[in-house]
């Protein structure tokens, strides 16, 4: 027994949280035993939770059974269930140290079927209501609903063993196939060793590789917009079908008049029943409105007089209703199902007249916006609407102008990141040196120049194709002049940029390394702010329920305070001369008064027990005195059944029969 003990007790500190040893839980009393047992229940989710000091006993005993109930919990074979039921209602420590053990012992099952329960619980419903139809085909769904969710279960389950095999499988797979990415990555490293522009290769594939995953995201979303847009024109269709007065589908005349007759019958009944009924309440709710706001405001006697009054009629309206099942034969009886199913078609009806009414609402809100959207489109495209081959090579245009857009558009910003580098790496290299500034002035010069000499080149082209060759061989070697003395105005610009790229370069690296460690120093920072902000949530907790402990201190010491001049107040009283009555004094007297009462109630209820055997003898002969009376006027009011005679004088009466 001591080892059963020992496992409850580890199993319930691991599970609920608890420091239990062995002398604190035998310390435990029946309300706490119960109250542990309930915790444990609403920990595995047998049901909510309960306090059996605050609950009544009633509900604790239905709710505990029912979470028993929910985790199949059954008593041994050698207890009866009703011993059984009395002692766990009673704290009886055997009994719940058997429950808990059976219950932590058997934990992934209680577990499991504590949330089977949640869903395979059959509501209990009285059988006049399962009676009707509409009840009956709820249930009948909610039983499928149940057998369609144990075999999920049953699947998930089998699934759940499966998938296990199958993960540490696909882990060995795996494991394999990294080996074998390894020794890729080591062959491909080997043969990239004599590759000297391999960087530049990376970023080609790499831009290679998200210009196929674009095309790819290109492609999917072409796909969408394809369905979208005939989704987008069968809706178009039908609205169109719509405001024509079509149906999505071609009918005929029978079909039609079909149709229109029952709208008629629909109409019928929405202008002759039910629009004159919601008028007629309308009118009613507008009558006792008028009827309140008319009379003044009401008391508190007015709301009890009108109370009354509601008893009264109910009360009334019961004992007709008693009246009225007392006489009503068998063939009231017998229509009182039709009479129900009159009634559910009847709400059937008023429910399907509510729909049409709300669906009538919906579809004028529906015409409204396709009213909207077609002034829309005419104010944008003008009269003349797209329909067909044309609507699809207007849209084909706008994609693949939407597709143009998009590449110039990336071009565009590729471009202002370039631009953006370039201006940031001129304002660098004009800061550091500032005879940049003027070298480049120069150069625009020259450039202005050329271009200027390039136009009067192109003016007087005709003219040299007429010259001799001694002249364009002259013409040649001036360019090539010009073009060596650029490249020695240059070549002072490009060594003077060598040393700032240089050092560009190792500023870039200085940057990287401080980023890395900043980055590092980040997540230090973060991952020792986290026990930091741990420990002062514990303090504000703490400090908290020291401020809990010190209102209720302040609450007993003013309770003390004011107990204490009570106190005072007593001892002044008794110091003084004429000494007023105390406290005690006063309540000793009221409760001698009140054992005087007692006594002499006990005094009359002795005296009515002494009495009773005398009046219920009175009693027994008036009511013989009356049955003899009774039975004198009966035989007096009846005709005789033999011949006799009555002889009735002023104290007595016979009769004489011959």
């Amino acid at each position: 027994m001591t080892e059963q003990i020992k496992f409850v007790v580890k199993e319930l500190n691991s599970t609920l949280g608890r420091n239990y040893d062995l002398i604190k839980f035998d310390a435990l009393n029946e309300k706490q035993l119960l109250q542990l047992l309930v915790d444990l229940l609403v920990n595995f989710n047998a049901g909510e939770k309960l306090d059996i000091n605050e609950d009544e006993p009633e509900t604790v005993s239905m709710r505990l059974l029912e979470m028993l109930g929910s985790v199949k919990y059954r008593p041994p074979a050698n207890v009866e269930p009703t011993y059984f039921r009395t002692q766990l209602l009673a704290g009886d420590a055997r009994t719940i140290h058997h429950v808990l053990h059976w219950l932590l012992t058997n934990k992934e099952q209680v577990k499991n079927t504590a949330y089977l329960a949640k869903y395979l619980k059959i509501p209990d419903i009285p059988t006049e209501v399962a009676r009707n139809n509409t009840i009956q085909d709820m249930l009948d769904l909610y039983q499928n609903l149940i057998d369609e969710f144990k075999d999920v279960h049953k699947r998930t389950r089998m699934l759940r063993k499966e998938s296990a095999a199958e993960i540490i499988n696909d882990i060995k797979e795996m494991a394999v196939e990294r080996d074998i990415v390894i020794k890729r990555l080591e062959n491909v490293q080997v043969n990239l060793i004599d590759v000297s522009n391999k960087e530049e290769l990376l970023s080609v594939s790499k831009a290679l590789r998200y210009q196929q995953e674009k095309a790819k995201e290109l492609d999917s979303q072409y796909e969408t917009q394809q369905s979208q847009l005939k989704l987008a024109s069968d809706q178009l269709k039908r609205y169109l079908n719509v405001i024509h007065g079509q149906s999505a589908t071609p009918k005929s005349a029978n079909e039609a008049i079909k149709h229109l007759q029952e709208e008629i019958q629909l109409n019928n009944y929405l202008v002759k029943e039910k629009l004159p009924q919601e008028m007629a309440h309308l009118q009613k709710e507008l009558n006792i409105m008028q009827t309140i706001a008319m009379e003044q405001h009401p008391t508190r006697s007015d709301l009890v007089l009108v109370q009354d009054k509601i008893a009264v009629v109910n009360g009334e309206l019961e004992q007709l209703v008693q009246r009225r099942l007392a006489a009503a034969g068998p063939q009231e009886d017998k229509l009182a199902p039709f009479r129900q199913q009159a009634a559910v078609i009847r709400r059937n009806k008023d429910a399907s007249a509510a729909r049409v009414h709300e669906l009538a609402a919906t579809l004028k809100e529906h015409e409204a916006t396709l009213a909207d959207l077609q002034s829309q489109v005419r104010q944008l495209l003008g009269d003349t609407v797209l329909r067909g081959e044309e609507l699809k090579k207007y849209v084909n245009s706008l994609r693949t102008k939407s597709t143009v857009y998009k590449r110039q558009r990336a071009n565009l910003s590729t471009f202002k990141v370039e631009a953006g580098i370039l201006a940031r790496t001129l304002h660098i290299i004009t800061t550091n040196d500032p005879t940049v500034e003027m070298a480049l002035l120069n150069h625009k010069k020259l450039k202005i120049e050329d271009d200027q000499t390039l136009e009067k080149d192109e003016i007087k082209s005709v003219d040299l194709k007429k010259k001799s060759l001694h002249d364009l061989s002259q013409l040649v070697a001036q360019t090539a002049q010009k073009l060596s003395q650029v490249r020695q105005e240059i070549q002072p610009l490009a060594d003077k940029i060598k040393p700032v790229k240089e050092e560009f370069q190792s500023v870039q690296q200085q940057y990287e390394q401080k980023k890395r460690v900043y980055e590092a120093t980040s997540i230090n920072i973060t991952s020792q702010m986290e026990p930091l902000k741990n420990q002062v949530k514990e303090l504000t907790d703490q400090l908290s329920n020291k401020e809990d402990e010190w209102k209720n201190l302040r609450q007993r010491i003013t309770k003390a305070e004011s107990l204490q001049e009570v106190v005072m107040f007593e001892m002044k009283n008794s110091m003084q001369s004429p000494r007023k009555p105390s406290k005690m004094e006063a309540l000793k007297k009221k409760v001698v008064d009140v054992e005087q009462i007692v006594k002499n109630l006990e005094e009359e209820q002795r005296v009515i027990s002494s009495r009773q055997g005398e009046v219920e003898e009175q009693t027994r002969l008036w009511e013989n005195t009356l049955q003899l009376l009774r039975c004198k006027a009966r035989a007096r009011n009846e005709p005789a059944a033999g011949q006799g005679r009555m002889h009735i004088t002023q104290h007595s009466q016979m009769l004489t029969l011959t």
